[in-house]
């Protein structure tokens, strides 16, 4: 996602980076926009304190005269950003992964165009359907494990041109990761954490069914003539901008207070 910074002609003053614990997002922001104001914005304070202290360890930088302030908040990330706060809205949203762990995401998406400027853009990745396809076998699911349906591209965009949002572009690529033993594979997603969604399994695993698990996907990987677990991710980009005028709705049109403003100064 980053790769893509440089081809907008936006040069935003204001940036929250949505979902900012996980990955160098407030980094690769900074070094892509100097002069602006970064936000973090994380909804767990846990997290928000562990991404400050991450960004200060490696923006050696940030003293520097004329370096943006970048600062990390706790806050949800659909509700009123920081209002114990002074800041500014955004003209650019950056979300890197964090909606998968959203259970709403029609209810995101309108929150997200609220805090937008307008003529300001939204950047984020997600996954999509065919994300833990390993998993999704009959071998797999007979042991309840049943990954959340993440919804497809398309998709995606139908929701964001419904929240007000214009010209969504989306386009996706497959990763897989490779892992030396079906433990390994496990270990990670443990670590990545997990999705709440309706069909997911409450409460722990027996010993033997994490063995049956592993011996599962041994056997794919087996079957397919590999000695290492595969796990398989789509991921999803997706790009969107706020129009300054919002499309006209049971014969009623919105214009933004400044826009009316500029249209007289010019006149």
């Amino acid at each position: 996602m980053a790769e893509r910074l440089p081809l907008l002609k936006l040069q935003p003053q204001s940036v929250f980076d949505m979902g900012c614990a996980w990955g160098d997002g407030l980094a690769l922001l900074r070094q892509q926009y100097a002069q602006a104001q970064i936000v973090g914005v994380e909804p767990s304070a846990l997290l928000a304190d562990a991404a400050r202290k991450a960004y200060a360890g490696r923006s050696w930088l940030r003293g520097l005269r004329g370096q943006g302030r970048t600062q990390v908040i706790a806050a949800p990330l659909s509700g009123p950003i920081g209002a114990q706060t002074v800041l500014p809205a955004a003209q650019m949203l950056w979300s890197n992964l964090a909606l998968p762990w959203v259970a709403e995401l029609d209810a995101m998406f309108a929150a997200w165009h609220r805090a937008l400027l307008p003529d300001g853009v939204l950047m984020f990745t997600t996954f999509g359907p065919d994300t833990l396809r390993e998993l999704r076998r009959a071998e797999c699911r007979d042991l309840g494990v049943i990954p959340p349906a993440y919804p497809d591209m398309h998709d995606l965009g139908d929701m964001l041109v419904h929240q007000g949002f214009a010209e969504p572009v989306m386009d996706m690529e497959m990763l897989h990761l490779r892992y030396a033993s079906p433990k390994d594979a496990l270990a990670e997603l443990a670590e990545l954490g997990r999705p709440v969604h309706a069909a997911v399994a409450h409460g722990l695993r027996t010993p033997r069914q994490w063995q049956a698990l592993q011996h599962a996907l041994l056997n794919q990987a087996q079957a397919a003539g590999r000695t290492e677990v595969v796990l398989s991710f789509e991921l999803v980009y997706g790009h969107a901008f706020k129009p300054a005028t919002q499309p006209v709705r049971a014969g009623v049109a919105s214009f933004p207070l400044e826009q009316l403003r500029a249209t007289g100064r010019k006149r």
